[in-house]
């Protein structure tokens, strides 16, 4: 009997590397994995450094929440117009242009802090452009892994290419931390700027992308119209849509304002910040790592436990005062949060889509990253008068109602089973 698991086991283990080695073994897609993993890195640090940056300039997390606001603004008003671009262009040309312009602000901004010139309205602009840009790219980056593999290897493409990222985001903060101690801001700064730059170097060898090009033939309007539509028309993605956005809108908006939230709560200083960050980034790593272990015909029933736990672990975070504890119940957020429901949610969109509207339809799905910057200066704004433990626990609650309703309990839901799409 011992024998026969073992050989169960060691047959699983070696499906499981075949499955992630025949998304390797595609040279476009080693390239568009090197560009996430800097990518990974440069965003995974940029929100530690620009928010200690801000901590030091004003010494307030409200004001840090309106810079992450800020920055989640046009985030979320360009979202669906960059979606119809995503269309419409070279997505490589798109991630080139975008990623070397947020190099070009962060350098600006390093400047200027290295020059002891940087105040607060420095922060806010740079925060305002560079989500400006980014809400260009981000639909492109996610709909190119349709261009990129077959449809049967998009499951394990997207736990690949969240790996890559997880990785650039449990490296980074640590080693941004302490440049932070030893050498300023300012270096961080330089660091963040130079990580993007590299980025736009891997993206410039992915191939020629072979797609189909009828969107190019329509009108802007149609194009953005015809997207929603086909959102509005198909329960599955519809339903996938609002809880993930509810996901990152409440569960999510905590992120970017951590470095004030360790501070308030647990004294931290910018090393410890990483630290937590480095967590965040390992339990998202792990995550993305039981992917590939996950049926196709389950993906949906995933998503959905994924956000139920990923609540519950967020409320524990929220009332721990001792900072291993708070390290372990984030590292459990970090598995369950980033590391699962949004490459679950990212691969049920790139399942249930068409070639020819998966920008658009993936546009509205990345208004999830948007809402949780939105989400960032409310969430602040109550644990002003509240405290941190009760706004962060009244954002997970908000994002398991959603979940609970939406998905399980209202009229027209959809099946769990991925396959069954049909309304119930």
């Amino acid at each position: 009997m011992r024998t026969i698991k073992t050989t169960r086991s060691a047959s699983g283990l070696a499906t499981y590397w075949s499955r992630l080695a025949a998304v390797l073994s595609q040279s476009d897609f080693r390239w568009y994995w090197l560009s996430s993993s800097t990518q990974g890195l440069a965003i995974g640090t940029q929100f530690l450094v620009i928010g200690w940056l801000v901590l030091e300039v004003t010494e307030s997390s409200a004001q840090l929440g309106l810079v992450i606001f800020l920055y989640g603004a046009p985030n979320v008003a360009f979202l669906l117009i960059a979606g119809v671009i995503a269309d419409r262009f070279d997505r490589r040309y798109l991630l080139i242009a975008t990623q070397g312009s947020v190099a070009g602000v962060i350098t600006v901004l390093t400047g200027l802090t290295v020059a002891d010139m940087v105040a607060i309205w420095h922060v806010y602009t740079a925060a305002f452009f560079m989500g400006l840009v980014q809400s260009l790219s981000m639909p492109a980056r996610f709909a190119i892994i349709g261009d990129i593999v077959k449809p049967s290897l998009i499951l394990d493409a997207v736990a690949m290419q969240n790996m890559a990222v997880h990785l650039g985001r449990m490296i980074g903060p640590p080693v941004a931390g302490v440049i932070i101690e030893v050498w300023g801001v300012g270096a961080s700064l330089g660091v963040v700027a130079a990580t993007y730059v590299a980025s736009v170097g891997f993206v410039k060898r992915i191939g020629k992308l072979d797609r189909p090009t009828r969107a190019d033939t329509e009108s802007v309007v149609r194009n953005f119209s015809s997207g929603l539509g086909y959102i509005k028309n198909n329960p599955m993605i519809l339903t996938v849509i609002i809880i993930t956005c509810a996901f990152g809108g409440f569960g999510m908006s905590h992120m970017q304002v951590v470095p004030a939230i360790a501070k308030d709560t647990l004294g931290a200083g910018a090393a410890d910040i990483g630290l937590l960050f480095f967590a965040s980034g390992i339990g998202s790593l792990v995550g993305s790592l039981c992917l590939p272990a996950i049926e196709k015909a389950h993906v949906y029933r995933a998503l959905l436990v994924s956000l139920l736990v990923f609540t519950v672990m967020l409320s524990f975070f929220a009332w721990s005062n001792w900072f291993w504890a708070t390290w372990v119940f984030f590292l459990l957020v970090g598995v369950t949060g980033v590391g699962m429901v949004w490459p679950l949610a990212t691969t049920m969109i790139q399942l249930e889509t068409s070639a020819e509207v998966r920008g658009r339809v993936l546009g509205v799905l990345q208004f999830t990253p948007g809402l949780h910057f939105l989400g960032a200066f409310p969430l602040a704004l109550v644990a002003g008068q509240l405290g941190w433990e009760v706004a962060i626990t009244g954002a997970a609650g908000l994002s398991m109602a959603t979940t609970v309703w939406f998905a399980l309990l209202r009229r027209g839901r959809p099946q769990l089973s991925r396959q069954e799409a049909s309304v119930v």
